[in-house]
């Protein structure tokens, strides 16, 4: 079982000048690595948040490169999931068609013995049995939307990881968290799932999160979450409405 390997070893795994002062002052988040996530927003250069993900499209990886990947997964751990799981999984497709992916990642789940979601070298998503039982579809959706934003940063994150740059750890992942609002909203998802699927996921582990430095608290996330939900909303110009339930 893959219990003992931690999320980093397997981890090869958007705003306007005037946006923040127009967001609610209680959504704003207060960290150095929430307000450098936020300016990251801030200073996007393209037509419109939807439009953004395709002007920093990252590189795939070859078919050959994605099954060698795949391989060094024990096929002993890997689920099959019942029809119902099935299900599940296949709400996902359009958050990797969104961002182009549908032929590229690999959803797996798989036995972890935690509840965690990871990015597996832009080859697939693992989901651990935990998580896969333990969230909704609609925020397997959103949690797969935030991981999927890894793949755009990856190799600042990487970098960051060398030299243990833990602030710089933590706002990459509130920018993938930022990604995860713009594709749940252009879809017309509610954004509010990521919420709710972070607070699962982060109490499951009852404060004994591997590696934590790397992440940002529950409650500076909630705190961007709600605030790019609300700047979305204002300043996106999706071609449809965002949606509010």
């Amino acid at each position: 079982m893959l219990k003992n390997i931690t999320p980093a070893a397997l981890l090869f795994v958007i705003l306007t000048p005037n946006s923040i002062a127009q967001t609610s002052k209680t959504h704003l988040p207060s960290s150095r690595a929430g307000k450098a996530a936020f300016a990251y927003f801030e200073e996007m250069r393209a037509p419109n948040f939807y439009s953004y993900p395709k002007t920093i499209r990252w590189d795939r990886v070859s078919s050959e490169l994605k099954a060698k990947i795949i391989a060094i997964l024990p096929k002993k751990d890997i689920v099959s999931p019942s029809a119902e799981g099935r299900t599940k999984l296949a709400a996902v497709e359009p958050i990797l068609m969104y961002h182009d992916l549908g032929s590229v990642i690999d959803l797996k789940v798989i036995k972890m013995g935690q509840a965690v979601v990871l990015f597996l070298a832009g080859a697939a998503v693992l989901i651990s049995e935990e998580a896969f039982d333990l969230l909704t579809a609609k925020e397997l959706q959103a949690i797969i939307a935030h991981e999927l934003g890894h793949g755009y940063f990856w190799n600042e994150w990487q970098q960051a990881r060398l030299n243990k740059q833990y602030d710089k750890m933590q706002e990459i992942e509130l920018r993938c968290d930022g990604m995860a609002v713009i594709t749940m909203s252009h879809l017309g998802l509610d954004p509010a799932h990521i919420i709710s699927a972070v607070n699962k996921l982060t109490k499951s582990h009852k404060g004994n999160l591997n590696n934590a430095d790397f992440y940002p608290s529950l409650e500076e996330r909630t705190r961007f979450i709600r605030a790019m939900i609300e700047i979305v909303k204002e300043k996106g110009r999706m071609p449809g409405p965002v949606a509010s339930k």
